[in-house]
């Protein structure tokens, strides 16, 4: 798997056969093969092959979509919601920015039945909240981010908060602690880049 992983990071072309379908489809880079698979154009069922593959190969023997999230949750989060927030937000910035960390409500606030994620990236930190239909996403480029905070609310669960312009503050609650101490490492870094 190792030779694999390298020609997957080398800029490899992978040709595509769908289940049930006779012609191929691609050539895709790595990044149009997780779109692919993302958008549910592409199952992992399905066959690739690349140059110095040998043979066609199921999608997930080769490229394994669960690589691309498995780094977000080191510190216990839903992989569920991980994996949600990590589409969500690649949709909207492909690869112009790196996702830095993706972090995970314990469990939903009064108002809320549904867990919200925290992203951050280089150029912005990111809220996803689920809705009745999809997904709402609230973008803030780092340079309108006045502050970041956090707060213990004991149980190992912390409150990250996010200060706008000086004068809105949004309170993310219920988070687990580990999670609100890596959002505020990093927000501090990002903040500090910006100025």
């Amino acid at each position: 798997m190792s030779n694999e992983t390298d020609n997957l990071e080398a800029g490899i072309m992978f040709s595509i056969l769908r289940r049930g379908e006779r012609d191929p489809i691609g050539p895709y880079t790595e990044y149009d093969l997780l779109q692919l698979l993302n958008n549910g154009d592409a199952s992992t069922e399905d066959m690739v092959f690349y140059d110095g593959l040998g043979e066609w190969k199921p999608i997930h023997e080769v490229f394994d979509v669960q690589e691309q999230i498995s780094h977000f949750v080191d510190d216990g989060q839903d992989t569920e919601r991980v994996g949600i927030a990590f589409r969500e937000v690649t949709a909207i910035v492909g690869q112009s920015e790196q996702i830095y960390y993706i972090a995970v409500q314990a469990k939903a606030s009064l108002l809320s039945k549904a867990k919200q994620c925290v992203v951050i990236t280089e150029k912005h930190l990111f809220l996803i909240n689920e809705k009745r239909v999809g997904y709402e996403l609230e973008a803030h480029p780092w340079k309108s981010i006045t502050n970041t905070l956090m707060r213990d609310e004991g149980k190992s669960l912390g409150t990250f908060s996010i200060l706008l312009g000086g004068e809105k503050r949004m309170d993310i609650c219920h988070i687990p602690l580990k999670q609100v101490q890596r959002l505020f490492q990093l927000s501090q870094e990002m903040k500090e880049g910006v100025q």
